[in-house]
């Protein structure tokens, strides 16, 4: 029986994908696994997955069109095969993904620059960071004759940069340029005193620019900050991280699973406002805020609350690592309940987060601190570390917030309550 292939939801955000090219054609036989299309959303570029075997049959959205998530693309099913009698009851399965940084299409005239051989897939694709390839596409270069220095040989900025030589480099960014443009209020724009250019962002710069817009915009933020002693949490983590059924731990894993802990305790912070009613999830899901080159992308650690903590572990160093290399599966980016951005390795002594839309809070993670603390009348040396809870003030308060910090600061002072 014929398959229809529908667009598939990438994240939370997306609503819609563009197909860049079809890697099959109509008549085409397809095998599990094979490529049927790349498909650029907003965020990233998905390759579309075939998940059994036959022909395709029919393609409904054609190359450089855009198809709401849901929409049927194409159809595959066995040669001969009638797509007319497809019915809405006919068998649909999901598409599986892959998925790497959202790039854009190389220059038509390249400029060759170097000899060398770059990284690439199984199906030769050249593995390049969604930033430089954007660069390489601006100075014409051509990444196919590019050496990348990135993870597994990925080309990133400082190679186009270095790619184009001194004297491209000299005059692709200008250092006395006056630009004056009229503007409704009659202001001109003058970079002539200082230098400078301008550039485009991204797509997944836009992105986020219209998405923390909208979060500030829709969402009344409100803030609550409290100091955790971080002393037995370390302790905890330099004895398990010597198993190797711990392998790979950090701090910021059992911060996740403390505030797992502390979600779990107090529900009402693990909630939303969709479509104007109050949303209730059945499971604490926690993005871990990841910062790739050219903007952030947000893996999800599922069921936070009932995993081990080895699991958990495993599962978040495993969905970081593919969002880092720009290939986050299928589920990576789907499902957030509750998000943490930890700056911790930054020597930030205290910031604040903006909740990431279709969640009710995210947790900013400060940097752990050896600072003088009172204890029974004494000034005595303590290790501390900041954590600052930004929640929608529509439906969460300060006592839901006070109670989740509460929580989230018992778990982290007396991590054996993590192992249970």
């Amino acid at each position: 029986m014929a398959t229809e292939i529908k667009m598939p939801q990438l994240s939370d955000t997306m609503n819609a994908g563009k197909i860049l090219t079809w890697r099959k054609s109509v008549g085409d036989s397809v095998k599990r696994g094979d490529v049927l299309a790349e498909v650029e959303t907003e965020k990233a570029n998905l390759e579309i997955e075939s998940f059994h075997e036959g022909v395709l049959l029919k393609i409904l959205v054609p190359g450089q069109a855009t198809a709401k998530v849901g929409e049927v693309i194409a159809v595959v099913g066995q040669a001969g095969e009638q797509v007319g009698a497809i019915t809405p009851t006919a068998v649909t399965q999901a598409p599986t993904l892959r998925v790497e940084a959202a790039t854009s299409p190389r220059p038509s005239t390249p400029v060759a620059v170097a000899s060398s051989t770059p990284a690439s897939t199984a199906d030769g694709r050249i593995k390049v960071s969604p930033l430089a390839r954007r660069l390489a596409q601006e100075r014409n270069i051509d990444l196919s004759i590019v050496r990348g220095s990135g993870p597994e040989g990925r080309i990133v900025r400082k190679d186009i940069e270095q790619a184009q030589g001194p004297a491209q480099r000299a005059t692709s960014i200008p250092t006395s340029t006056r630009t004056t443009t009229a503007t409704p209020t009659n202001v001109a724009r003058d970079t002539s005193s200082t230098g400078g250019s301008f550039s485009t962002m991204s797509k997944m710069r836009e992105t986020i620019a219209r998405r923390m817009q909208e979060s500030v915009r829709e969402a009344p933020h409100f803030y609550v900050t409290t100091d955790i002693n971080m002393r037995e949490a370390i302790r905890l983590r330099e004895t398990l991280k010597e198993r190797p059924d711990f392998k790979g731990i950090s701090l910021n894993h059992l911060i996740i699973k403390a505030a797992a802990y502390a979600l779990a305790h107090e529900p009402r912070v693990n909630c939303a406002v969709r479509d104007g009613q109050v949303y209730t999830p059945d499971q604490i899901n926690i993005g871990i805020i990841t910062a790739i080159e050219d903007g952030l992308l947000i893996p999800v650690v599922r069921s936070a609350d009932t995993l081990a903590l080895k699991d958990l572990v495993f599962e978040s160093r495993a969905a970081v690592e593919r969002a880092r290399a720009g290939r986050p599966s299928s589920s990576d980016l789907v499902g957030g309940t509750f998000s943490i951005s930890n700056m911790g390795m930054f020597d930030v002594e205290n910031f604040t987060a903006i909740i990431n839309p279709g969640q009710g809070a995210v947790l900013a993670v400060s940097s752990v601190r050896d600072v003088p603390v009172v204890e029974n009348g004494c000034v005595v040396p303590g290790v501390r570390m900041k954590a600052t809870l930004s929640v929608d003030h529509r439906i969460i308060d300060g006592v839901m917030a006070g109670t989740f910090q509460r929580f989230l600061k018992q778990a982290l002072e007396t991590p054996a309550l993590l192992l249970l």
